[in-house]
């Protein structure tokens, strides 16, 4: 019984936002000083930390995203693109004395990756900061016996990480990617392993963000499994990456008229099966409202036509619905323009109200819209307590948004 605990804790998985997460405290922890200017947790005992997980899942945005948010330098590398001679330094000769005898010694200049490190020192004027290593785990074996030495001194040669910056690695479960090269026990015991899986979840916040397109979005809102799919038939692998570019792709076409085809779907989504589904979705979508119509919705002119069309579309349309006027609304309200954002909201009230009548699947539709939370802020700001009774569906407005609101509701 103790034994398949311990496996099962050594087999615990997090989420790509929770690793973000991790990966901010472990920085926080590793930086904090006592009053004499000691590092509470020494040096030599801050574990290099090791993202593992598959392709495509963010692995490598997040060690970048923590340095900017914490105010950290930030230097990064892939090691497959590094021979011995690079990572460590080039030999060279220097002569030495001993016992009044000049003798020829080999030494190294510094390693490039380190030198990347003091060059970013000088540049910022910044002690602190996170060297970022990729695909660790595909080294060439002429580099084993020097990651080891990185991961115990963080050396590199004879060249030493300076202070204050924090080692993070990431690299692919051997499942993925036929280069790995598993680290044994004792490797591991010195690394900080954090197991990271994909999130379709922390995607979809991540999407909203980024105004990522619409119909993407919502097909991964009602196949979240389809967001990584591995193929192991075909090693073929569908990732969170792929579909963010396919989404910034279709935009691209869309805008300058271009065809979207399912040859170009399955450029990025490499599983045909998921590839074809996810372009018979497309021209679902498209076959059923335009762009211009949803711009009606949002402007309070939607007719008879766009009303009889919608109201017998399938649950995969309406979610589509919702993005496309989430992001729509998420563009304006980041604009500031709170006055555009509230005017916005109750046409589009009205119009899911004459949609959908009273029954509950209103609530499900502003509470898709309200989920963003600059367009509840822009609500509150401008005061308006209609959507009050929507409240409780809002999953990712924070506390302080729907306390505010509610305090708007009940005062009007």
């Amino acid at each position: 019984m103790a034994k398949e605990k311990i496996i099962a804790a050594a087999n615990h998985s997090i989420s790509i936002a929770q690793a973000a997460k991790e990966l901010e405290n472990i920085c926080i922890s590793y930086l904090e000083k006592d009053p004499s200017g000691e590092y509470l947790i020494p040096v030599n005992r801050q574990r290099p930390v090791m993202l593992i997980g598959p392709a495509g899942i963010g692995k490598t945005d997040i060690p970048r995203q923590t340095a900017e948010k914490l105010g950290l330098g930030f230097v990064s590398y892939s090691i497959t693109h590094h021979t011995r001679q690079s990572a460590l330094g080039l030999p060279k000769l220097v002569t030495k004395t001993y016992n009044d005898e000049p003798i020829s010694v080999t030494e190294y200049t510094a390693s490039e990756i380190v030198a990347s490190v003091k060059d970013e020192i000088e540049r910022t004027g910044n002690p602190n900061g996170i060297l970022f290593i990729d695909e660790v785990n595909c080294a060439s074996e002429s580099l084993s016996a020097p990651m080891l030495q990185l991961f115990q001194n963080k050396t590199l040669g004879q060249s030493r990480i300076p202070d204050g910056w924090i080692l993070i690695m990431a690299g692919n479960p051997p499942e993925y990617n036929k280069s790995v090269k598993e680290f044994d026990a004792v490797t591991r015991d010195r690394l900080r392993v954090i197991n990271v899986i994909p999130d379709s979840k922390a995607w979809l916040d991540y999407a909203a963000k980024r105004s990522l397109n619409p119909i993407v979005t919502a097909y991964i809102t009602t196949n979240e499994q389809a967001l990584y799919t591995f193929d192991e038939n075909t090693a073929s692998v569908v990732t969170p990456r792929g579909w963010e570019e396919l989404s910034i792709t279709i935009d691209s076409y869309e805008k300058n008229n271009f065809p979207i085809s399912a040859e170009l779907v399955e450029q990025y989504i490499s599983v045909p099966s998921e590839a074809d589904e996810f372009y018979n979705y497309y021209r679902l979508v498209k076959d059923t409202i335009s762009e211009e119509e949803i711009d009606l919705i949002i402007a309070g002119k939607a007719d008879k036509n766009i009303m009889k069309k919608l109201s017998g579309c399938n649950i995969s349309v309406r979610f589509m619905l919702i993005e496309c006027m989430k992001r729509k609304l998420h563009k304006t309200a980041i604009s500031g323009d709170n006055m555009g954002v509230n005017e916005s909201m109750n046409n589009i009230l009205d119009f899911v109200e004459k949609l959908f009548g009273k029954n509950g699947e209103i609530e499900i539709f502003m509470s898709g819209i309200l989920s963003d939370s600059d367009i509840v802020k822009s609500v509150v700001i401008m005061g308006n307590s209609r959507f009050s009774k929507y409240l409780d569906e809002i999953t990712t407005a924070d506390s302080q948004i729907k306390k505010k609101m509610k305090k708007v509701a009940s005062a009007s």
